[in-house]
């Protein structure tokens, strides 16, 4: 009886020692490439068209992590374009209509060339609660106006300093019921 409960401890702890090796195996293999992906992947793989953000303040989340990953110039040109296009994924039709992709890239390089110029990135982004979101109708549209406050730190000649912006998105729901931005104040 002895030689069979030995044999049965020793079953035990082998399928034990099997399993603790398996999970390892298993965390080891998934553990590759998904997490080297830079910010910029990150943006870029977003599947816009299967999850799309739900709520207006979503979407300017979403957007600000766009705006951010652009200032800290950590991307290839080609990125740049995709990550530009995400953007305008993001919004409204009218918007997308008055800047064209192409014109719309121009801007977005030659607003991050002036930030560049000035020392500027965007060290936070601080969105307001979804409670605090204010919603209206004009012109019959549900409209949504989401405010953001940036932090920016600017390093000028050996300084570093910290300076806050405001900017309010306003966001309109499109025929799809999906919030697109259309516009935004300072």
């Amino acid at each position: 009886m002895k030689k069979n409960g030995i044999k049965s401890i020793l079953i035990v702890i082998f399928c034990a020692c099997l399993c603790v090796w398996y999970f390892f195996y298993l965390t080891q293999k998934t553990g590759g490439k998904e997490d080297t992906l830079t910010e910029a992947e990150l943006i870029i793989s977003k599947d816009l068209q299967n999850s799309y953000p739900k709520t207006a303040r979503e979407v300017v989340k979403f957007y600000n992590r766009i705006l951010k990953c652009y200032y800290d110039q950590a991307y290839t040109d080609e990125q740049l374009g995709q990550m530009a296009e995400q953007a305008r994924t993001l919004l409204d039709e009218e918007l997308r209509q008055k800047n064209p992709q192409e014109s719309y890239l121009q801007a977005v390089k030659e607003d991050i060339s002036s930030f560049a110029k000035e020392g500027k990135t965007i060290s936070n982004a601080v969105l307001e609660e979804s409670n605090e979101i204010e919603y209206r109708k004009v012109k019959g549209r549900e409209c949504a106006y989401v405010d953001v406050v940036y932090y920016l730190k600017i390093k000028n000649k050996g300084k570093t300093k910290s300076e806050r912006s405001s900017q309010t998105y306003i966001l309109r729901r499109d025929d799809g019921n999906k919030w697109r931005i259309l516009g935004f104040y300072q």
